[in-house]
């Protein structure tokens, strides 16, 4: 910023010796026109011929930039007739070395030479002020910004006071000022700037960059929105703007506009860094278009454009499944869980494997989510439900065992008062199929009994028949009745199905029930575990 300053103070610098020196020639009074303020009486306002030739020739140098022989002249000049000059004389020579320092890049040297030029007091008015402007502009350059503030504030108030047009680098400059002093004054910078942005014919994007800031140190968004949609019509190529521009509308809760700018940036090929990149992804989602948010995600990750993380890889996962599309979230997720040495990661997959119906899968994962721990109490309940759930969707209509796990998996889910109340429902459930199934079992087994005694009695009707018919029995039949009388005795000597006795054992009662499986290790909690359940 300093150079562009340096800029403006060289131009205005140059417009006051080409101002002097056009003025008259070199012997004739300097004469100003008729201004506020310029007196027409009072000491002399011409240069005498000896100075006025002298200044002519070290004019030309300086037109033809032979700035060093130039100072010499003027410092040979001020040695040898600087008390013999009058206050006119005195105040145009000292104005003009200092245009040459200002050239040769010694602003403190001109700074001083253009302080004696009006503490002389010998120029006009309507020139001292203007040498008010060109003291406070070198005093910004010289980064004496509360002095340059004084000077700048007298120099508009003259200025306006003599209906002379206030020129809108003043106004930049005073803005500007006001925001290097510490602490910095925006309260009193907005004025200025807002009158130099409002005084120039051309959009310059130092002006507009300027009253931006102040907008933004201020929160004032009210104003700094508007600014901002004019700055990306002047320069659409400014990444900077539309992305500024952006969260301004988010800050003012206009998200649907803060979404819209940002995703025009992106179409342009403005948006490249990958929290903008990430940012627009949370809009998709927001506005309820995760698929579009995914693809865009997915393709800047294999872009390079944004790191493959764990974060983004929740994010790319979510929008997956937020779009219904589960099998393309599950890849992602499992990636990101096998990194991760907590288990919220599994405890996400493993809902999304639920969802999938990916029943053994989701278990899996839940278990590993329990065992890895690290997730807080409300997920832990949660992941408890979860695994009871894929374990008792894995059932068929007589897998007791698997019935018997999912139920263990609740009950550690009653430890949990946000999981609770469905817990309990689950395990009410899950015992009336249990009590269901004995109760079947159980009369399908007394049928079968009744069955065979039936059959038992048959036989030997059968046979008490044939003795009386003299008859010889048939040795097909009494075959098929032996394997049945085998099979009966079979079922006979099992005894009627229990918990304790389920079917397929050798006799009754003779082993204890199958062991449930191990339920995995339950995670340490942050606070007290509440152990009650209401079995």
């Amino acid at each position: 910023m300093r150079g562009n300053y340096r800029k403006l103070c060289l131009t205005a610098a140059a417009s006051a010796l080409a101002a002097v020196m056009t003025a008259a020639a070199p012997t004739a009074a300097l004469a100003q026109p008729a201004q506020c303020g310029d007196d027409e009486g009072g000491p002399s306002k011409t240069l005498s011929p000896r100075i006025g030739q002298e200044i002519q020739g070290l004019y030309e140098l300086m037109q033809n930039d032979q700035y060093n022989e130039a100072l010499a002249g003027f410092n040979n000049l001020i040695g040898s007739r600087g008390d013999s000059m009058s206050a006119y004389e005195k105040s145009t020579v000292y104005e003009l070395r200092a245009n040459v320092k200002i050239n040769l890049e010694d602003f403190n040297g001109a700074l001083r030479d253009l302080q004696t030029a009006l503490s002389t007091n010998g120029l006009p008015p309507a020139r001292n002020n203007q040498l008010r402007y060109y003291i406070a502009q070198l005093q910004f350059q010289n980064e004496q910004y509360q002095t340059a503030i004084t000077g700048l504030n007298q120099w508009i108030q003259l200025a306006r006071t003599c209906g002379v047009a206030v020129d809108p680098n003043a106004y930049y400059l005073l803005a500007a000022a006001y925001t290097q002093i510490s602490p910095p004054n925006y309260r009193q910078a907005v004025g200025p700037a807002e009158q130099a942005v409002a005084g120039i014919d051309e959009p310059r994007k130092g002006y507009y960059d300027l009253l931006n800031l102040i907008y933004s140190e201020l929160g004032n968004n009210q104003k700094r929105t508007p600014l901002l949609e004019r700055m990306v019509n002047y320069w659409p190529e400014n990444k900077s703007y539309w992305t500024q521009l952006s969260g301004a509308y988010s800050t003012m809760g206009q998200d649907r506009d803060a979404f819209s700018v940002l995703e025009v940036a992106y179409r342009a090929g403005l948006i490249e860094t990958e929290n903008e990149i990430i940012t627009l992804v949370q809009y998709y989602s927001f506005f309820e278009n995760p698929y579009r948010g995914a693809k865009l995600l997915e393709r800047e990750m294999n872009a390079g454009n944004v790191e493959r993380d764990q974060d983004n890889l929740i994010l790319l996962s979510q929008l997956w499944s937020q779009a219904r599309e589960h099998k393309k979230s599950i890849p992602i997720l499992s990636e990101a869980a096998r990194n991760s040495s907590k288990g919220e990661l599994s405890y996400r997959l493993g809902m999304v494997l639920l969802a999938d119906e990916q029943y053994a899968a989701s278990a899996r994962a839940l278990e590993a989510a329990l065992n890895k721990g690290g997730m807080d109490r409300k997920d832990t309940g949660d992941a408890w439900l979860l695994l009871g759930t894929a374990r008792f969707s894995q059932a068929g209509p007589s897998d007791t065992e698997i019935w018997a796990s999912a139920r263990q998996a609740f009950v550690r889910a009653q430890a949990y008062d946000n999981a609770r109340r469905r817990a309990s429902d689950w395990i009410t459930y899950i015992d009336a199929v249990v009590d269901t199934y004995w109760t079947q079992l159980r009369q399908e087994y007394r049928a079968n009994v009744a069955a065979c005694e039936d059959d038992f009695a048959r036989f030997e009707r059968d046979a008490r028949i044939r003795e009386l018919q003299n008859r010889a029995p048939d040795p097909e039949e009494l075959e098929r009745q032996a394997e049945r009388r085998a099979e009966c005795e079979a079922l006979i000597a099992r005894g009627e199905p229990s918990r304790s006795n389920p079917p397929g054992r050798g006799g009754a009662n003779t082993e204890s029930a199958p062991a449930e499986p191990e339920a995995p290790a339950e995670p340490e909690a942050p606070e007290a575990e509440d152990t009650s359940t209401n079995e």
